[in-house]
C-alpha cells in the first residue's frame, strides 16, 4: 500500500470523521464541528495520511501552545475551541488527535504518521521546543509508541475518559518531549 503523508485540507473532513469514528469509543470521539475550527484555526498541526482516490488510512492533528513547565489540565478539554489555544508562535506541539484505520493498525503506518508529522512541524517551526501529549492508560500500544519516540510521563487529570467497564472514569496520562 503506497500512502503519503501530507497537510490536511477542508476536502479531507468526511474521511477524517469516518477515522475519528473507527479509532475512538463514542463517549470520546469529537465532533466535525471541532475537527473544522482545528483546521482553520491551526492548520499547520493538521496531517493524514492519504491513499489513493481519497482514502485516508490516518490524521493527526495538533496545535501550538506557549511552553510552561508545568501543565493546565482546563487546556485539554475535549471538544476545545482551537482558537483559544492555538499560538501560532508557541513554543510546544499540542497533539490533540490522532487516528489510524483500523485496517492499517500493525503495519507501522501509525508510527509513521506520528513521527514523521513530528518531524514536519519541527522542521518548518524553529521556535518549537517540546511536544506534548494525553494518552488513556489503557491503550498499551500507544503509550508504547510514545516511550520510543521519546515522551515521558510528567503527570495525570484525573476521570478524564470514561471506562469501558463501566467502572470509574480513568485518568489521562500527561506526556512529553522534548525536540529532537
Amino acid at each position: 500500500m503506497m500512502l503519503q503523508l501530507r497537510p490536511a485540507v477542508a476536502a479531507d473532513m468526511a474521511e477524517i470523521m469516518r477515522l475519528e469514528r473507527a479509532g475512538f469509543a463514542e463517549a470520546i470521539q469529537e465532533t466535525e464541528a471541532t475537527f473544522a475550527e482545528r483546521l482553520s484555526a491551526a492548520a499547520e498541526g493538521c496531517w493524514v495520511l492519504a491513499g489513493e482516490a481519497g482514502r485516508l488510512y490516518g490524521y493527526l492533528c495538533a496545535e501550538f501552545w506557549p511552553l510552561h513547565d508545568a501543565f493546565d489540565a482546563a487546556r485539554f478539554a475535549r471538544d476545545h475551541a482551537a482558537a483559544d489555544t492555538h499560538c501560532a508562535d508557541g513554543q510546544e506541539i499540542y497533539v490533540s488527535s490522532m487516528a489510524v484505520d483500523p485496517a492499517t493498525r500493525g503495519t507501522g503506518w501509525g508510527r509513521r504518521l506520528f513521527r514523521e508529522s513530528l518531524a514536519a512541524m519541527f522542521a518548518s517551526h524553529p521556535r518549537l521546543r517540546s511536544a506534548i501529549l494525553i494518552v488513556n492508560p489503557e491503550w498499551t500500544t500507544a503509550r508504547r509508541i510514545y516511550r520510543a519516540e521519546g515522551f515521558v510521563e510528567i503527570g495525570e487529570i484525573a476521570g478524564y475518559f470514561a471506562s469501558q467497564d463501566a467502572a470509574a472514569p480513568l485518568p489521562a496520562i500527561v506526556m512529553r518531549r522534548a525536540s529532537r
